[in-house]
């Protein structure tokens, strides 16, 4: 069944409006008609089944049939992520939200090619975690943050009962050598950009806290590193065995 964003001031009693982008692409790309079957989701974990009743190209109105709200648990998994280029940056954000992450807060480091983020990205970045929860049938799509400086990121990351950096300099600590995050309630990940983090980085975040571990010997793309990595602390935080996938924080 095809799933919809919908804003939840736009969701009366048994009527529910979509509009904007949502509602074109409903009758433009899709040209779905009156008596179509969909599903509403309202970005706070409400998940609506409707019924369109009517259709122009600016809004969509639906009938709604039933209405449930989708559990969020913990462990929730957060990953601060090195800015890279173009569509790596928008592949990692797009796995990242199929993964069941709860929030991506993008971050510039010494070897980024990238060195700020424009509104207009910032955009398109929480647009495609939009789109990414439609595919992957996520009612609770990723927070996208603001773009900091890794100094600044350090500083503020006293909050998360776990932190992990993957670091491809780290020779003596793997995977297996991480406590149990399953008692950890909010994880943060740290992954650099193409050019890895630089020693004085890594040593900046073994010092506020981050347990340092490697991906193993080979040499693995930036956006094989993170996605690579985020699937395997989802693992361990036994994220990948639940329907529910974590909420933005």
């Amino acid at each position: 069944m095809r799933r919809f964003f919908i804003d939840p001031a736009n969701i009366t009693q048994a009527r529910g409006i979509v509009t904007d982008q949502e509602a074109r692409h409903i009758s433009m790309v899709l040209r779905l008609k009156p008596g179509s079957a969909i599903t509403l989701f309202d970005g706070g974990g409400m998940v609506y089944q409707a019924k369109i009743t009517a259709v122009n190209k600016t809004t969509v109105e639906t009938r709604i049939l039933s209405c449930h709200q989708h559990p969020v648990v913990p462990p929730f998994l957060s990953v601060a992520q090195a800015v890279i280029k173009g569509s790596k940056m928008d592949l990692i954000i797009q796995k990242a939200t199929e993964l069941g992450v709860a929030a991506l807060l993008p971050i510039i480091s010494q070897h980024c090619d990238i060195k700020s983020a424009s509104a207009n990205q910032m955009s398109r970045w929480q647009r495609i975690a939009h789109e990414s929860c439609k595919q992957c049938d996520r009612p609770t799509p990723m927070l996208c943050h603001e773009v900091v400086a890794l100094p600044q990121l350090l500083t503020q990351a006293e909050e998360f009962s776990s932190k992990v950096i993957f670091w491809e300099n780290e020779t003596t600590r793997t995977i297996n050598d991480l406590p149990d995050l399953q008692a950890a309630q909010r994880v943060l990940l740290l992954i650099g950009p193409e050019g890895g983090f630089s020693q004085q980085e890594a040593e900046s975040a073994i010092s506020h806290g981050f347990s340092p571990v490697s991906l193993g010997p080979r040499i693995l793309r930036a956006e094989t590193a993170a996605i690579a990595a985020m699937a395997i602390i989802q693992f361990l935080l036994g994220n990948l065995n639940r329907k529910s996938p974590a909420a933005p924080s």
